[in-house]
């Protein structure tokens, strides 16, 4: 048996991050599916942070669809809609563009409240109500549902956001992420210290997996 680290550095209201992380899992079903004695390898997952609206203040938001117009101006806005609407599909997504976006810090916060083997359940939970149900991404009541589907404790949750524990940490790291791990966009994914950089096809990830299994066996010789 191998572990294999994969780093993710992402944030919750970014579309493609959601279409990368449905690529990778594909990828990981089908290496450990077909790789010989894939299918004995650990996925150890390292869920990073990543702000693309740094500037957002907390509690507030705007449509999703006003948030791509103030980045990418009137004329590519259905453009960009046409086409994650597209690609959502083709990855079992259905992008609802009635979500709201805003600063994700509680949101980040509150993951790594969850226990480490829940984080990625968590994650897709977030990802699932906040791109295709329409979740408010600064929705107290909205992310405490989310963390009741995957075991937390919906009335300590809905506590834990009244403070500010763990924010210290969350704006560090993604700080972090920026400055010193030269993060520029997100979704970038790390494989064994191979960078991968936007939402990557299935291929892509496979042989990354692939290649980060056969060093480890190279080390063990």
């Amino acid at each position: 048996m191998a572990i294999l680290e994969i780093t993710l550095y992402f944030d919750f209201i970014c579309p493609w991050c959601y279409i990368g992380h449905k690529s990778l899992a594909k990828a990981i079903d089908l290496y450990q599916r077909t790789y010989p004695d894939g299918r004995h390898d650990e996925i150890r997952y390292n869920l990073l942070p990543y702000y693309l609206r740094p500037d957002a203040k907390q509690g507030e938001s705007i449509p999703a669809l006003e948030a791509i117009r103030l980045k990418n101006g009137d004329e590519r806005v259905n453009g960009i809609k046409t086409r994650l609407e597209r690609v959502g599909r083709e990855n079992g997504i259905n992008f609802s563009m009635e979500n709201r976006v805003g600063s994700t810090r509680d949101a980040h916060r509150l993951l790594r409240l969850a226990p480490p083997e829940r984080r990625k359940e968590f994650l897709e939970e977030v990802y699932r109500l906040h791109f295709e149900e329409g979740l408010d991404i600064t929705s107290h009541e909205g992310l405490a549902g989310a963390a009741g589907r995957v075991g937390m404790v919906r009335a300590e949750v809905l506590e834990f956001l009244k403070t500010e524990a763990g924010a210290v940490e969350v704006d560090a790291l993604a700080a972090k992420a920026r400055k010193q791990d030269r993060v520029t966009s997100v979704p970038t994914v790390e494989i064994a210290g191979q960078r991968l950089e936007g939402a990557e096809d299935v291929g892509d990830f496979m042989q990354a997996l692939i290649e980060a299994k056969e060093a480890i066996l190279r080390r063990t010789r």
